[in-house]
């Protein structure tokens, strides 16, 4: 069952790939940064994210 709206799935992706990108560069936040953008793209690709659940929330309005 999806809990997300598609422009938040659709902002989760672009903060995704923005995320491993800079994850992959010498400057950027190796291990959290990619875990991060892989989390929000697995979350995007889905369409349910666990953490609205666990507080109840739902961007996508039924």
């Amino acid at each position: 069952m999806s809990n997300m709206s598609v422009k938040d799935r659709l902002t989760r992706l672009v903060l995704a790939f923005a995320l491993i990108f800079w994850a992959m560069t010498p400057t950027g936040p190796t291990l959290f940064g990619g875990y991060l953008g892989m989390f929000l793209l697995a979350t995007a690709i889905i369409g349910w994210c666990p953490l609205y659940m666990s507080i109840g929330f739902k961007s996508k309005k039924q």
